[in-house]
């Protein structure tokens, strides 16, 4: 509905659960740009337990982007920090904010920016304003769809190079032969 309102995709992306959840987390789990979900199901109490289940996103071929944070004078981690990035897309210019942090009570998302581009035909800058001392620091020209470790200080950013793979074809350490994982599709935890 061109950002109108929200729609139920639950079923279109192939993560509808039976299980009551208690946690989720969302990460780059496979290394292709785009989040995954880990989600935690079940009670708390031994009658009352599920096995979590993973959900691959299966992408859409947008373009991404992937920041590691590094502070010097700020805390290592850069909690707190402040992104600006910079597009040009068919449309003209837009910019994308975001904030690192892990996201709060019941729920969490890595401290890696995993940023969606969208229609975007390149990245014009990226802008970090670090925490405690406000210093702004900017990076012109990231080729889009990597990954990129960006330490406060530091002039030039390090592409980092992950191998990517399918989550799917992983197994947990606990599956039994023969029995399908828990929000599985014939032993897959994929969303499809």
């Amino acid at each position: 509905d061109a950002g109108r309102g929200f729609q139920d995709a639950t079923t279109a992306a192939g993560m509808g659960h039976l299980q009551k959840g208690h946690a989720i987390a969302f990460a780059d789990l496979d290394n292709d740009g785009d989040q995954d979900i880990y989600a935690h199901l079940g009670g708390a109490y031994d009658g009352d337990r599920f096995a979590n289940a993973v959900f691959a996103n299966p992408g859409h071929g947008n373009a991404w982007v992937t920041l590691k944070l590094e502070g010097r004078r700020a805390n290592r981690s850069a909690i707190g920090a402040r992104i600006r990035v910079r597009l040009a897309t068919p449309n003209g210019r837009r910019d994308i904010h975001a904030l690192v942090s892990t996201g709060g009570s019941f729920g969490s998302a890595s401290l890696q920016q995993e940023i969606g581009l969208g229609d975007a035909e390149r990245i014009e800058s990226v802008e970090i304003t670090w925490p405690g001392s406000g210093t702004v620091q900017r990076f012109e020209g990231l080729p889009m769809r990597r990954i990129w470790r960006l330490v406060e200080g530091e002039p030039r950013p390090e592409e980092i190079r992950l191998p990517v793979f399918d989550i799917a074809s992983l197994r947990p350490a606990n599956a039994k032969a023969g029995i399908p994982a828990a929000g599985s599709r014939n032993g897959s935890t994929e969303a499809r």
